[in-house]
């Protein structure tokens, strides 16, 4: 009997990585087009309002003389027109995160629901490398792209950020700016891929990805201001383009309470906010009952011992605070990735 040798088996060699990235590239062109021209209207409405806000401020700067009413008249019209930021304030705020989660949640989820997953994770690429083509190039996709649109944001806002109305570390301001911008970007990405992976449906997956990071940005804001201790200072010029985070009242050195100071300014007929540790209602016009003189009621308990305490974030730490946040941010979302993949691996084909 004639024994037949078994002929050479040569192993598959894997996709390689460029013609997976094609791959990627043709399957959710269509998506990203979409993404690129939303975020392009938005681009040019802060392009156009730009140079708008840049008019006129620079119109209200060049007046003279600066006290005048016309010049006043100009600076009020420049702060009425462009301080607040509105709806479109909101928008921009949460667009890394939405933009995040409305590019991660459908790139799992969508294999899933509606099966082509058994195509995609039994052919040549198999399963982790098609899953790292397309959440590398990804994350890696929404980053750049906000990071560049954090940038124009920036630009956008330099006008505010030069008259001391809105400073830059504002919690409306801070996420959507700088590399703050892309670090959030990273973790709605992260968050609707987890998410998609779980509920193996788009739709409830972009719900839970967007309400996660609605939950992140509140959690950033409220901490925001603590990732460094904040400075404290008695001057009642508070240094320019600062954050304030806190006032409060002390005599000789010890904090005092909202009702001594109420009871203090009593004379003046002047009220104190415990919540905000301001001033709220003066009757600075009113007189001291001796004198008949005018009494500012802040001075009058700067005159009887006491001290106004601010806390505060200079603009100088702008980027360390910067860096804090896109660095927990990152970590976060590797640590998303990484519980994404570790899923991705033990699920059955």
């Amino acid at each position: 009997m004639t024994a037949i040798a078994a002929l050479p088996t040569a192993s598959a060699r894997p996709v390689p990585w460029l013609r997976l990235a094609w791959v990627v590239w043709r399957r959710y062109r269509t998506m990203l087009i979409a993404t690129v021209g939303a975020l392009a209207a938005i681009a040019v409405y802060l392009v156009v309002t730009g140079e708008q806000m840049r008019s006129s401020y620079d119109a209200a700067t060049a007046c003279r003389p600066i006290d005048s009413t016309a010049c006043m008249y100009k600076f009020n019209l420049f702060h009425n027109s462009y301080a607040q930021p509105g709806l479109i304030g909101a928008v921009l705020m949460f667009l890394p995160a939405i933009i995040g989660s409305f590019a991660g949640a459908p790139l799992l989820s969508r294999e899933l629901e509606t099966g082509t997953f058994r195509y995609a994770w039994t052919q040549g690429a198999g399963r982790m490398r098609w899953a790292t083509a397309i959440l590398v190039s990804g994350a890696v996709g929404v980053a750049a792209i906000m990071a560049a649109f954090g940038a124009l944001i920036t630009w956008r806002n330099q006008p505010l950020l030069d008259s001391g109305f809105t400073p830059r570390l504002h919690q409306t301001i801070f996420p959507e700016t700088g590399i703050a911008a892309a670090g959030w970007a990273l973790v709605g990405f992260a968050v609707g891929v987890l998410a998609g992976l779980l509920w193996r449906r788009v739709v409830p997956a972009i719900v839970t990805a967007f309400a996660a990071c609605f939950g992140l940005e509140y959690l950033g804001a409220t901490y925001r201001s603590h990732y460094l201790t904040p400075l404290t200072t008695t001057s009642l010029d508070q240094p320019l383009k600062s954050l304030t985070i806190s006032q409060w009242w002390t005599k000789g050195g010890v904090r005092v309470s909202s009702d001594q100071v109420t009871s203090a300014l009593g004379a003046v007929g002047a009220q104190f906010n415990a919540s905000g540790g301001k001033i709220t209602s003066a009757a600075a016009g009113s007189s001291n009952g001796a004198g008949g003189t005018s009494i500012d009621p802040t001075q009058y308990l700067i005159q009887h011992g006491y001290a106004q305490v601010t806390s505060y974030q200079p603009d100088s730490r702008y980027w360390p605070l910067q860096w804090i946040e896109f660095g927990w941010l990152t970590a976060l979302a590797l640590a998303l990735l990484g519980i994404a993949f570790w899923l991705l691996r033990r699920r059955p084909a």
